[in-house]
């Protein structure tokens, strides 16, 4: 019985993902024949992943236009078989798929502003914890900054991109006409803020620096050399203590601790 079962459920799996038609002498006929009921599982399970597709990436839509975004829908369900409980991680692959596919991988910054949008999802997805405030900056004593480190909150990525997807993904979001694609190296903060909203912001590059020698398990006495040797400034604690004050307002970081334990955070490549 269990044999027969894991059978039928194979079977089914072929005839949605592939439209082999085996299953239909095992399906039980009223009013509608075999193919036809069969038909009916076999739209809804496209349509289904067609909502996810344009639900998660409706900037990509836009950019796309009616017909490429129809292309790409196509070929990625075709390419990428649902296989998870979950449709929210469905869309997880469309970047990848993007960089490999014959066609949309010669316009690369497609999958850049697909990854821009898995990237906000992500962020606003991201697990609930409290974040730390000025209050307890204030309370670690001085002898105890050199070996302090950060644990971001885990809505925060860091957004990596050769090109100006960015600014493509802000202009369609507010109906404008996009700029041109060009090849623009920038990196950009991405969190879910208090109030449950996505933002994100560009980081200068002393800033993407520092927040990846701390994401990276790196301390406070390490990022103060850091700001020495590339700014010259006069006072790196201060500088320091500057960007600390900034990142805490924000609601960037989860936690302020000692010693050795790894970072929670990846940055986004």
């Amino acid at each position: 019985m269990k044999s027969s079962l894991h059978q039928r459920q194979q079977q089914m799996m072929q005839a949605l993902l592939h439209g082999n038609d085996e299953i239909t002498q095992h399906i039980v006929c009223d009013t509608l024949d075999a193919q036809q009921r069969l038909s009916i599982y076999q739209t809804g399970y496209r349509l289904r992943l067609r909502e996810v597709i344009d639900n998660d990436h409706p900037i990509l839509g836009h950019y796309l236009g009616d017909t490429l975004f129809e292309q790409l829908i196509e070929g990625y369900i075709d390419a990428v078989p649902s296989a998870f409980r979950s449709l929210r991680y469905y869309c997880d692959p469309l970047p990848d798929y993007l960089s490999n596919d014959p066609f949309f991988s010669q316009h690369p910054q497609i999958a850049e502003l697909a990854r821009f949008e898995r990237c906000l999802l992500d962020s606003f997805d991201a697990a609930d914890c409290d974040s730390a405030s000025t209050t307890t900056l204030q309370q670690i004593p001085a002898a105890d900054w050199p070996t302090l480190q950060l644990r971001f909150h885990p809505s925060l990525q860091l957004f990596n991109t050769p090109f100006n997807v960015v600014d493509i993904w802000q202009a369609l979001k507010a109906e404008h006409l996009p700029p041109a694609p060009q090849q623009q190296t920038a990196c950009w903060v991405v969190w879910r803020n208090q109030e449950r909203l996505t933002e994100f912001r560009s980081a200068e590059p002393i800033e993407q620096t520092l927040l990846n020698c701390f994401l990276q398990g790196g301390d406070c006495s390490l990022a103060a050399e850091i700001i020495a040797a590339q700014t010259n400034a006069t006072s790196a604690a201060n500088e320091l203590l500057t960007l600390l004050l900034r990142w805490l307002a924000l609601g960037w970081i989860q936690q302020l601790v000692h010693g050795q334990s790894p970072p929670n955070v990846t940055p986004v490549n």
